[in-house]
C-alpha cells in the first residue's frame, strides 16, 4: 500500500567540502542558484518540514528551512547528520537529500513519495549498479537502529542501512548525480 502523507524533508549539508577546498557545497551555485536551493524551491506540496543539518553558515541555510540543525555526533558523516534529523523530524516519516545533489530534484522526491509503504522503516534510492545514495525515507520508529549505530561508532551508510532494514530503489543513475567532484558540475556532452 503506498503512503503518500506529509513527511518532514531533511537536507543533508553537513559535509566538509573537502574535495571543493573546504567550500560548504549548499552556497555552490550552479545555473545561478544555490544548489540547496534547488533542492526545495519550489517546496515539495507534501513536505510538511524542511529540516536542514548543517556544517556552518546557518544564517545561509536559514532562509530556505523552517529549522537548521548541526549533527549529534562530530566526524560521523552522514550518519550523525541523519540521526539528528530523525531526531527533529515532526512527522510520521523523514525524506533526506543530500544537499548536492544536481539530479533532478522534483523526480527524485516523486519516486521516494510514490514508493513509500506504511509498513516501510526505510528506503533507499540506489543507481542501476546497485550503489546506494544519501536520498532516503525513514520512519520515525529508524531512529533507535539509526542512533545506536552511530553511537556505537557507525560512520558508513551502508551500516546504517543495514541497521535500519532500508528497502532498495532502483532508479536511473543520472537521477542520483551529484556534485561530489568540481567536475560534475560541468554540463554533460552526449556521446
Amino acid at each position: 500500500m503506498n503512503a503518500t502523507s506529509h513527511y518532514s524533508l531533511g537536507i543533508l549539508a553537513g559535509g566538509r567540502g573537502l574535495r571543493w577546498g573546504g567550500r560548504d557545497k549548499g552556497l555552490i551555485c550552479l545555473e545561478g542558484r544555490p544548489l540547496l536551493a534547488r533542492l526545495v524551491e519550489p517546496r515539495p506540496s507534501l513536505a510538511g518540514e524542511i529540516l536542514i543539518c548543517a556544517r556552518e553558515h546557518p544564517r545561509f541555510y536559514q532562509h530556505f528551512g523552517d529549522r537548521v540543525l548541526c549533527e549529534t555526533a562530530a566526524d560521523r558523516g552522514p550518519c550523525a547528520g541523519i540521526v539528528a534529523l530523525l531526531q527533529s523530524a515532526s512527522f510520521p516519516s523523514l525524506l533526506i537529500l543530500p544537499v548536492d545533489l544536481i539530479g533532478p530534484a522534483e523526480e527524485v522526491i516523486a519516486v521516494l513519495e510514490q514508493e513509500w509503504r506504511e509498513n516501510d522503516k526505510a528506503t533507499v534510492l540506489c543507481d542501476e549498479e546497485g550503489r546506494h545514495s544519501p536520498c532516503m525515507r525513514l520512519a520515525r520508529n529508524a531512529l533507535e537502529p539509526s542512533a545506536a549505530y552511530v553511537e556505537g561508532g557507525g560512520k558508513r551508510l551502508t551500516g546504517l542501512l543495514e541497521a535500519t532494514e532500508a528497502r532498495r530503489i532502483t532508479i536511473s543513475s543520472q537521477w542520483l548525480r551529484d556534485a561530489n567532484w568540481p567536475e560534475t558540475m560541468r554540463p554533460q556532452v552526449d556521446a
